[in-house]
């Protein structure tokens, strides 16, 4: 499961942020100047699509986080972390 959600999102990125740019490379409807002005403007509008979805998306989560978490570790009496056994 986690190789097709892998594969999944490499194809979404690859269609939403790489092919564009590509076709206009390749087209064939423009030539010179407007190619490279196509290609410029699909290219940037990739990248700018990425900005949007890391400031609203990826940023939050990782400000939201705190430096320090709130679990304390319990410690003996010379300050030696003590390990806590798991029982079922």
């Amino acid at each position: 499961m986690e190789i097709a959600a892998l594969l999944f999102v490499v194809l979404t990125g690859f269609f939403f942020n790489v092919l564009p740019w590509l076709c206009a490379l390749c087209s064939r409807k423009a030539s010179g100047a407007k190619k490279l002005i196509w290609f410029l403007l699909s290219f940037f509008g990739s990248w700018l699509g990425y900005a949007v979805y890391y400031f609203l998306i990826v940023k939050p989560e990782w400000e939201d986080k705190p430096a320090r978490p709130d679990k304390r570790v319990p410690r003996n009496e010379n300050g030696m972390p003590i390990k806590m056994v798991e029982r079922n």
